[in-house]
Order: structure tokens, then C-alpha cells, then sequence
């Protein structure tokens, strides 16, 4: 990836490649699946404490991205995947000569990694229900999946009969253009993000999304002076963290803070390999390599039976028959498996 960029007349170098962005985005759209299977299978085996979280699991899912992502904007300048591929998120406006984020950039970058993907999955999941699904989309109502008729709930339930219609009529209303407009909204959201992925590959803008446009940041290679600088700073900080003071209290939370710390910083480490070892295993026992493991071995043949002492010999030339001593005209198996 650096050779491709290091192919252009005046290249900057601390500019992450298209290829680069890519797969730290792509990083962060397969988290969330990844998570999502792991939880589906065990939830099979513990139904009783994993079902409520498979039923929220977007929303768990968030909240924890949520201090995962708080934790290495804070302490390393960029999101979880961007850290991962040794890049940083800077200001384009400096404030006295500094371009680390603010505490604000930080939420605003949040807002952005963590609200709008959930924001977006959950108007995904609200469209293919108001459509009735893609085969309805494609070959028309008639193949609408089917559901109940929705129940008024809520205020409308509630209200009188008159105003209950009125806010009826507004609820489909609302539906309606949800139902007409969103794919259009969905369309630009992704023409939009093709757009600046061109764009950026040319060296148009140094903006990779809209969103780090629309913040005013933009993503840069970790460079030595910054390795430097966390080696210096030391293992990193939580925001649970205080100053001691003496107390037992204030000593335990540090220790909860340090420990918590050092269990987000081995995530960048501990999650890709753990989603890699959990699909190798799943490939392992969807292959034929772990049948032939699992199969028993083939047992020998048995031993020939002894000829009984007072049965007939069998003679030397297997082409005479043993009872006439002649030349065998019709050989036959018998159910011993000898001919």
C-alpha cells in the first residue's frame, strides 16, 4: 500500500492510502456480525442470560463500542480500527500549534462512529419491515411478508376516537414517505461516501468521509515521534482514574481504572485474533479435514478360518474343486466370501 503512494510525484507519506481506510472501515462493519454470530450460538446453549442481550444487541453492542472507541480517541487520537492500522485522527485547524483532538472532537467523533451506525441499522431494519421485504420490493406486494396488523398504542390508543383517527392518519402519513423517501436518503448516503472515496484516491480532498469533513478532521499515519510519545507516556489512562489521596476507596478505583484500561488496550490485539481463531475453528469443523480426524480407522480384514481336522483338504491348485478333485466348471462364492 505505502509502494502505491510512493509511486506519485510528491506523495505525502503520513497519508493513509485508499486501501488502508477501506479496511479499517471494513474492520469495523465486520465487528458487529462477528459479535452477533458468537452471541447467537451461545445464547442456544445459555438462553437464560444471553437471549435479552440478543435481542438488544445492537444496543449492547453500541454502548460498548461506546467506551472502546471513547478509550482510544482519548488516549491514542483515533477510533479502535484507525489505531489498529497505526493511523491517528488530527484537527485541521490548530489550536496553538497543537492538531490533537479536543475533548469536544472526541464526542463529535463518537457521535459519528458509534450514534450513526446504530442510527442507520435501525432505519434499515424499520424499512425492510415497511416494505415487506426484498421480494416484495422486487416482484411486488403480493409477496409481502406477512404480520399482523399494527396494534395502536401509546397515545393513540388512548385518545379520543376523533383524535385517535387524526393521529392514525398521520402515522401512515409518516410511514408513507418513510417508505418513498428513504431509499433515496440511503442512496445519497452511499453516493456520498463512493464520492469521497474517489475523490480522496486522487488526491482531490484530504477528507477520506463527509463526516471527518463535516468535523474538520482528518486521518494521518502514526509517525516514530508519536510512538515515541506513547512509549513515554506510559500504559494508558481512564477516565475513572483520580489523583490518591490515601484512602481505600480512591486506591480501588484506581486499580478498577488501570485494570480497566489495560483490558481496552489488549482489545486491538485480543479481538482480531479471537475472530480469527473462532472463523478457523469454524472452518475447521465445516471441512473435510475434521471428518477424516473424526472418522473411525477402517478395521482389518479377519483372519482366515483353520480347516476343520476331520473336513475336507483343500488342494494346492486353487483351479481343482475340493470334493471331486476335478477342474472347477461353475465357482460360486460362499457366504464365508471365499470362491
Amino acid at each position: 500500500m505505502e509502494f502505491m503512494s510512493d509511486m506519485l510525484s510528491g506523495a505525502d507519506s503520513g497519508k493513509p492510502s485508499l486501501f488502508e481506510i477501506v479496511a479499517q472501515h471494513k474492520m469495523s462493519e465486520l465487528l458487529e456480525p462477528a459479535l452477533r454470530h458468537v452471541t447467537s450460538v451461545y445464547a442456544h446453549r445459555y438462553p437464560r442470560y444471553l437471549v435479552r442481550i440478543l435481542n438488544w444487541h445492537e444496543e449492547v453492542y453500541a454502548a460498548l463500542m461506546l467506551a472502546v472507541e471513547r478509550h482510544y480517541l482519548h488516549n491514542y487520537g483515533g477510533s479502535f480500527t484507525e489505531h489498529f492500522y497505526g493511523t491517528k485522527r488530527v484537527r485541521v485547524r490548530r489550536i496553538g500549534g497543537d492538531n490533537s483532538l479536543t475533548r469536544g472532537d472526541v464526542w463529535k467523533s463518537l457521535v459519528f462512529l458509534v450514534g450513526l451506525p446504530l442510527l442507520k441499522s435501525r432505519l434499515d431494519q424499520r424499512y425492510e419491515r415497511a416494505s415487506g421485504g426484498e421480494a416484495a420490493r422486487l416482484l411486488g406486494g403480493a409477496f409481502a411478508r406477512s404480520s399482523d396488523e399494527p396494534r395502536e398504542t401509546g397515545l393513540a390508543a388512548e385518545a379520543p376516537a376523533g383524535m385517535r383517527e387524526r393521529l392514525c392518519a398521520i402515522g401512515r402519513t409518516i410511514e408513507q414517505a418513510f417508505q418513498r423517501y428513504y431509499p433515496h436518503a440511503n442512496c445519497v448516503y452511499h453516493l456520498a461516501t463512493a464520492l469521497y472515496y474517489v475523490a480522496y484516491m486522487f488526491d482531490r480532498t484530504d477528507y477520506s468521509t463527509p463526516w471527518l469533513h463535516l468535523l474538520g478532521l482528518q486521518v494521518r499515519r502514526l509517525s516514530a515521534a508519536d510512538y515515541r510519545e506513547m512509549d513515554a507516556r506510559g500504559p494508558a489512562t481512564s477516565g475513572l482514574a483520580a489523583p490518591a489521596n490515601g484512602s481505600a476507596l480512591r486506591a480501588t478505583r484506581n486499580l478498577v481504572a488501570r485494570l480497566l484500561a489495560g483490558g481496552l488496550d489488549m482489545l486491538k490485539v485480543a479481538l482480531p485474533l479471537s475472530i480469527f481463531f473462532y472463523r478457523f475453528l469454524e472452518w475447521w469443523y465445516r471441512s473435510d479435514f475434521h471428518k477424516r480426524v473424526q472418522q473411525t480407522p477402517v478395521p482389518p480384514p479377519p483372519m482366515p478360518p483353520k480347516p476343520h481336522t476331520d473336513g475336507v483338504a483343500v488342494p494346492e491348485d486353487q483351479s481343482l474343486c475340493p470334493l471331486c478333485k476335478n477342474l472347477r466348471t461353475n465357482p460360486a462364492m460362499a457366504p464365508s466370501g471365499y470362491v
